[in-house]
């Protein structure tokens, strides 16, 4: 059933151009490589967040939601960079109106945060620059690690703008309100130091050891903690910035409930006394 689910939605899927999928089924992680080349020779911005590209993300979560052998997804950029921001593109032209403006920032923002709202971690594998619209979805992701020469900006109130697919809100609340405000309000550059120091990235890896590292991190998660279990910690850990602590409360106790009836809660105690490490089966 779910093979089926997988294969129609793959064949109903426009061929991916600007998106590489590499899987690994036998350690359950699945890496997402963007490669959205410069627009024109004079221009150096490679992985920008162009229409064809957030079309091709808007089908990812919906692939890999049942898909069996992916229980982690990376996503990272190609060319050195993870993403140079928004396509601004015919962003002035006289057949732009605020409302088809609105209309565009809404459904980026939704496909964004499909990646958020998906039961299943999404690691943020950053190098190079991050700007604009494409750090934006780094913030839609479960962890972020950065190689060490990684930069991050949010610059778009120097060019007339503010960041408005939820990064204002989203950065907000991985940062902390007044260090949000200062990149925000001033288009100020930080270091992956800087902002792992700020609590931005998870952590920072140097040079060649980065994409071992980050993909080490992906492995052990995807082969050693429980599929379902994640997947609702996920979405509680998500809901906690937005509602009560009551409710909060209550909604652990149903998760933990819910969980409790699984198959993969009876296998992680069995192997925790029999000193093995578990054989998760997402069930």
């Amino acid at each position: 059933m779910v093979e089926k689910y997988i294969n129609n939605i793959e064949k109903s899927n426009p061929k991916f151009e600007h998106i590489e999928i590499i899987r690994d089924p036998e350690n359950y992680v699945t890496t997402l490589i963007m490669n959205h080349p410069a627009l024109n020779p004079n221009d150096k911005r490679v992985n920008t967040m162009g229409p064809k590209l957030v079309e091709e993300l808007k089908f990812i979560p919906e692939i890999f939601r049942f898909d069996p052998t992916t229980r982690v997804i990376i996503i990272k950029g190609s060319n050195n960079c993870f993403s140079s921001g928004a396509d601004l593109t015919g962003s002035t032209s006289e057949e732009s109106t605020p409302w088809l403006t609105k209309q565009y920032v809404s459904r980026m923002t939704r496909i964004f945060k499909s990646f958020r709202d998906l039961a299943k971690p999404v690691i943020a594998a950053i190098d190079g620059f991050t700007v604009g619209a494409g750090f934006e979805l780094a913030l839609n992701c479960d962890l972020r690690y950065a190689k060490e020469t990684a930069s991050f900006c949010f610059g778009e109130v120097l060019v007339g703008m503010f960041p408005g697919n939820a990064g204002t809100h989203l950065l907000a609340r991985n940062v902390g309100l007044g260090r949000a405000m200062e990149m925000i309000l001033t288009g100020k550059v930080i270091s992956a130091q800087r902002a792992h120091e700020i609590g931005l990235v998870n952590d920072t890896f140097k040079g060649e050891r980065f994409e071992k590292k980050v993909y080490r991190i992906a492995k052990s998660l995807a082969t050693n903690s429980a599929p379902i279990a994640v997947g609702i910690a996920k979405q509680i850990v998500n809901f906690s910035n937005s509602i009560p602590l009551d409710v909060g409360l209550e909604l652990d106790a149903y998760g933990f409930g819910i969980v409790s009836s699984t198959e993969d809660y009876k296998e992680g105690i069995k192997a925790m006394w029999e000193g093995r490490p578990p054989n998760y089966k997402n069930k």
